[in-house]
């Protein structure tokens, strides 16, 4: 934490500036108030979201930025920072919480980005697999959220939503549940967005090279993770009443004691290969003679 001078030095010096006979009592009040909040004139540093992974079952890696190994991670709960990597096993399930305000939960074989954790506009980015997310409306007012594929970017606001990614013909699908709505924008080759389509309550929308004119249809075959949502609204109603927030020390040392663990795993992409031992040769019995 900043010594308490330090923070209030940049207030007093930016009021001093600020004719106090042209601001009524009530206008200052405000503009101390809306400073005091900001950490000061300039706005300080933006809010991040207390985004924590949480093991459901089977093998769950997290990588951060600064290591080059995958650590495998156990029950408890560890604290996100921007550039982490997350990765489910063939048998991996793990759930990704937005302080009490949201769920994100992480099929098998997935590989998610966590790019930016900004509250005004944090973005993930899915490389394989499938996420389930519900996020309350009132956690994203005037907030943005953004999941990026390879072929596609979806803009949510605040909304029961699920995103895929397969790496074959590079196709993205992305639906819709029984609120919110997110903006579908397919991409070319190089990036570029080729349109925008809004996604309705109850709608799904595909994007690949295959693909050339992209349409919402009515939910089909994302219904199959209707199941999941359901499970999502049960553990946003248990954040609200649990959550725990953790100061930035606790935090820290929460999540350097779940990466110096440093377990090397071998890559999720094929199986684990058996050391053979060389059999024994096998020896005769000794005859004994009569």
């Amino acid at each position: 934490m900043f010594p308490a001078k330090l923070v209030f030095l940049p207030i007093l010096a930016f009021f001093a500036a600020v004719p106090c006979s042209a601001q009524s009592p009530d206008e200052y009040r405000k503009m101390l108030d809306d400073a005091m909040k900001s950490g000061g004139p300039s706005g300080g540093q933006s809010v991040q979201w207390d985004a924590r992974l949480k093991k459901i079952s089977g093998e769950v890696l997290l990588k951060s930025s600064e290591a080059a190994e995958w650590v495998a991670i156990d029950a408890a709960e560890v604290p996100l920072d921007p550039d982490d990597l997350v990765k489910t096993g063939a048998s991996g399930a793990a759930e990704i919480y937005i302080e009490n305000q949201g769920v994100i939960a992480l099929g098998r074989n997935t590989e998610l980005e966590i790019r930016n954790m900004e509250k005004e506009d944090s973005e993930l980015k899915l490389l394989l697999g499938s996420i389930v997310a519900k996020i309350e409306k009132f956690a994203m007012n005037k907030r943005k959220l953004s999941v990026r594929t390879p072929s596609a970017v979806c803009a949510v606001r605040g909304t029961e939503f699920a995103v895929e990614h397969s790496r074959f013909n590079n196709e993205t699908a992305a639906a819709v549940f029984e609120e919110g709505s997110v903006s579908f924008m397919p991409l070319d080759k190089d990036g570029k967005e080729l349109g925008e389509y809004v996604l309705e309550p109850n709608t799904e929308i595909f994007a690949s090279a295959q693909i050339k004119r992209h349409k919402a249809v009515r939910l089909s075959r994302m219904m199959k993770h209707r199941g999941q949502i359901a499970r999502n609204r049960e553990r946003v109603r248990a954040l609200r009443k649990n959550w725990k927030p953790l100061s930035m020390e606790r935090r820290d040392a929460v999540r350097r004691a779940a990466l110096r663990k440093n377990i090397m795993r071998p890559e999720l992409d094929g199986p684990v290969k058996k050391k053979v031992r060389p059999a024994r040769a096998k020896t005769k019995p000794a005859r004994t003679g009569r």
